[in-house]
């Protein structure tokens, strides 16, 4: 009696475990699963549009920003010099401007002359607002908060305009990205929720939708190479691996104690049905 009682309950526990199986299985098979996903966030070059030594660097490396916080100043003693000579330059353009002015309604100066000197009044303010605004730019502030990185300036480092020296990540700009093989994305559409799992935080799932699916991936055969030539890599017919899609996924919240950094791993589930 004792050896059916065990017969049955191990019966009923490898019926339980082969539903268990079966069910992950066809949850596996009606919602779409991935562990190639990332996180993503748009990165900032913050790069300088004026060039000059740094004098003042508030921000240190990895910290938080605040929008419209000071990142770095540039010397601004010649962009000064420089917009007082542009702007005594306006003074006097404007002078002669309006001098004109008033001896060409009298024919006390030529039309040649007094368009002379409309168009050195028109330099002349050009000039000064130039020089206004490369003084202005001698403070770089952030244009939206989030998180410095990859900070490598120092007190008197030299900044070059145009050339990038920090990253800023912005911080509402987070989401994540799960690459889907194509034999499964047509079954995925925009709204579908979605369960995420960072490999940083796997004991706390995010939940999230999906806001939108790539209509493009990069192009591996038929690109340019040597001598112009199509690039063209062999394929065995016999093997034929899916691509992978990107389907962005937008989260719900964030708990306070996770932190989305860019580019760790996530695992991302599609609920389609």
């Amino acid at each position: 009696m004792k050896s059916h009682r065990k017969a049955l309950a191990t019966g009923v526990v490898v019926l339980v475990a082969i539903l268990a199986v079966g069910w992950k299985y066809w949850d596996y098979l009606n919602n779409p699963w991935t562990r190639d996903g990332m996180v993503r966030a748009n990165v900032i070059k913050v790069t300088p549009r004026v060039s000059g030594p740094i004098v003042d660097l508030p921000v240190t490396d990895n910290q938080a920003a605040e929008a419209g916080e000071l990142l770095f100043r540039i010397d601004p003693r010649t962009f000064k010099e420089t917009l007082a000579k542009a702007t005594a330059e306006e003074v006097r353009t404007k002078s002669d401007y309006e001098r004109a002015t008033e001896l060409v309604k009298t024919g006390g100066i030529s039309k040649r002359d007094y368009d002379k000197a409309v168009a050195a009044y028109d330099v002349a303010r050009a000039e000064m607002e130039a020089a206004r605004l490369d003084l202005e730019f001698t403070e770089m502030r952030a244009s939206v908060s989030g998180y410095i990185t990859n900070l490598d300036l120092r007190i008197g480092s030299q900044a070059v305009a145009n050339q990038p020296v920090m990253a800023l990540v912005d911080a509402d700009s987070y989401r994540i990205v799960g690459y889907f093989r194509e034999t499964v994305v047509g079954d995925i559409d925009p709204g579908d929720r979605a369960t995420v799992s960072l490999m940083s935080y796997p004991e706390i799932p995010l939940q999230g939708v999906v806001e939108s699916i790539g209509w493009g991936i990069a192009q591996q055969d038929g690109s340019t190479s040597y001598d112009l030539l199509p690039s063209i890599k062999p394929t065995f017919e016999w093997i034929r691996l899916a691509q992978r899609v990107p389907v962005r996924i937008k989260l719900d919240t964030v708990p306070e104690r996770v932190r989305l950094r860019v580019g760790t791993t996530a695992s991302v589930l599609v609920k389609t049905r």
